[in-house]
């Protein structure tokens, strides 16, 4: 099955912007009963990175619609990234989630990739339509995306200052209230409160979050929750054969307590 891509704007709380796109099966007709989900990007990626891009048109092929957006900051949404805070993120989420409900139909699941899924996690339980959340190489705690930045730049924030980091060769600016943010953030009180499914997808030999952050996700989680390998990849999930084996992954579970 092929898919096709509504673009699409929706505001959040604080009044900016943010861009998105939603995947449809090809042959998806308007009113007709379909599973939303919503798909959340890496910390520094947006909604057509390639992992965002391919996974989100994969499993809208499968059979669901998929809101993929660009945090704000990123992408094409308004913003300034080095504003962004684990708090503005959840916001994000939380006003995609009803952007879909007022104009589409409630999501039921969220997908997020690595920073995205420990974001998802953090929102699911306090969204009454969401039945449950899937992560993608995601890190326990906020504060590991932390790793981005060199101990000047550390140094600065901890210190009331701004600084910058870089990734792939693009220079993020970040003020200190994110620092402040992702520390005081009490990722085990969450998720020992979230009881909807959980599926934990890891990547083996990830070199940017390791596997011991699934089994930590997996061993505080309140709820039911499947942890699966996926072997000969990276982070990103770089090569179409992984993304075609995260998507399978992905639409099997969801199947499954869909049915």
């Amino acid at each position: 099955m092929k898919s096709k891509t509504i673009k699409c704007q929706f505001d959040n709380s604080r009044g900016l912007t943010l861009e998105a796109r939603l995947d449809l099966p090809s042959d998806h007709e308007e009113n007709s009963s379909i599973t939303f989900i919503i798909y959340c990007h890496c910390f520094t990626c947006n909604k057509d990175t390639i992992t965002s891009h391919r996974l989100s048109r994969m499993l809208a092929e499968r059979g669901f619609a998929v809101l993929r957006f660009d945090f704000s900051g990123l992408g094409g949404s308004e913003g300034e990234f080095a504003t962004t805070t684990f708090h503005s993120m959840r916001d994000d989420l939380k006003s995609a989630i009803e952007f879909l409900k007022q104009n589409y139909q409630a999501p039921c699941y969220i997908v997020g990739h690595s920073f995205g899924g420990t974001t998802a996690l953090a929102v699911a339980q306090s969204s009454e339509s969401i039945e449950g959340v899937i992560t993608l190489a995601s890190p326990f705690e906020p504060a590991h995306v932390l790793h981005h930045l060199d101990d000047s730049s550390i140094s600065l924030l901890d210190n009331d200052m701004p600084s910058s980091f870089e990734v792939a060769g693009q220079l993020f600016g970040i003020d200190p209230e994110f620092v402040h943010d992702v520390r005081a953030f009490n990722m085990k009180a969450v998720l020992r409160k979230l009881t909807k499914p959980v599926l934990i997808l890891n990547i083996e030999d990830d070199t940017v979050v390791g596997e011991e952050n699934a089994r930590q996700i997996q061993h505080w989680h309140s709820g039911e929750s499947v942890l699966l390998d996926i072997a000969d990849s990276d982070h990103m999930l770089s090569d179409r054969k992984s993304s075609e084996e995260a998507a399978d992954l992905i639409s099997d579970w969801i199947s499954k307590k869909s049915g």
